[in-house]
C-alpha cells in the first residue's frame, strides 16, 4: 500500500452535500487500509456561509480539530486529505501557513498528501474565497511537504450515465470556470480547472461531478476503486 493511504484519512465533501453521500467512498476505502477514515462533518447552512470568510473558518476549525487527534494515533504522525468539489479548495488553505481570518493553520504540518476530486482549482472566474487560494496558493504551492493528487472526471453529456441536471447546468458552469461552455468536463467542473497545476494528475473517462450528474462519480465503489489505484502508483 502507498505510503500516504497507510495513515488516518480525513475527507472534506462539497458544497451543500450530505457526508451520508460518502458512504461507499469511506467503505471501500476502509476496506483496503487499517487506518480510521473520518469524513468531517458540515452541514448544509454550514456550506451555504462560505460565502463569507466566516464559514470557511468553522469548516477550517473542524478540519484542523480533526487532523490533529488523527495525526496523534498516526504511524506517521500524518495524515492523508481527501477533499470532493469545494472541499478541496478549502483543504488548500488548511495546509497554509497564510494568516486567515486572523489565525494560522499550517496543515502541512499534520498532512502531507491532498487529493482533490473534481475541484475548480484553476478558474478564470471564482468567488472572493477561491480567487484568494488560487493567488495566494497557485498550483501544488506546497510540493517540498506535500504530495499533491488531482481527479478529473470526462462525462459524456449525451451520454447513458449523463443526468438531465447535467445536461442543463454543465454549460453555464464551464463557462463560468473556463470562459467557455463548449469544454470536456464533469458535469459541473471543466477537467482542465480540476487538474491542479504541478501536481499528479488523474483523469476518468465517464465520470460525473456528483451523484446529481451522473450515475457513475468520484464517490461510487467503481470511480473510488479507479483514482485510488492510479492515486498509488
Amino acid at each position: 500500500m502507498n505510503k500516504y493511504f497507510d495513515q488516518p484519512i480525513v475527507i472534506l465533501g462539497g458544497f451543500l452535500i450530505d457526508g451520508s453521500a460518502y458512504k461507499e467512498m469511506t467503505e471501500y476505502i476502509k476496506s483496503r487500509i487499517k487506518n480510521k477514515v473520518v469524513i468531517v462533518p458540515v452541514n448544509k447552512i454550514e456550506w451555504l456561509s462560505t460565502n463569507w470568510s466566516f464559514g470557511w473558518k468553522n469548516i477550517l476549525d473542524k478540519v484542523e480539530k480533526i487532523v490533529t487527534e488523527l495525526s496523534k494515533e498516526s504511524s506517521t504522525n500524518k495524515v492523508t486529505l481527501i477533499g470532493h468539489s469545494s472541499g478541496g479548495m478549502i483543504l488548500r488553505l488548511y495546509l497554509s501557513d497564510l494568516l486567515f481570518s486572523r489565525k494560522i493553520y499550517n496543515g502541512k504540518d499534520y498532512a502531507n498528501c491532498l487529493i482533490t476530486l473534481g475541484s475548480p482549482n484553476q478558474a478564470k472566474r471564482a468567488t472572493y474565497l477561491r480567487n484568494f487560494v488560487s493567488s495566494k496558493l497557485p498550483g501544488s504551492f506546497y510540493s517540498a511537504d506535500v504530495s499533491y493528487i488531482s481527479v478529473a472526471g470526462e462525462l459524456d453529456l449525451n451520454g447513458p450515465i449523463a443526468t438531465k441536471t447535467s445536461l442543463k447546468l454543465s454549460k453555464s458552469s464551464y463557462r463560468a470556470l473556463n470562459g467557455n461552455g463548449d469544454v470536456i468536463g464533469d458535469g459541473l467542473v471543466p477537467r482542465d480547472s480540476a487538474l491542479l497545476i504541478g501536481s499528479k494528475q488523474v483523469v476518468m473517462k465517464e465520470t460525473a461531478h456528483g451523484k446529481a450528474f451522473g450515475k457513475d462519480w468520484y464517490g461510487s465503489k467503481n470511480k473510488v476503486e479507479e483514482w485510488l489505484n492510479k492515486s498509488l502508483i
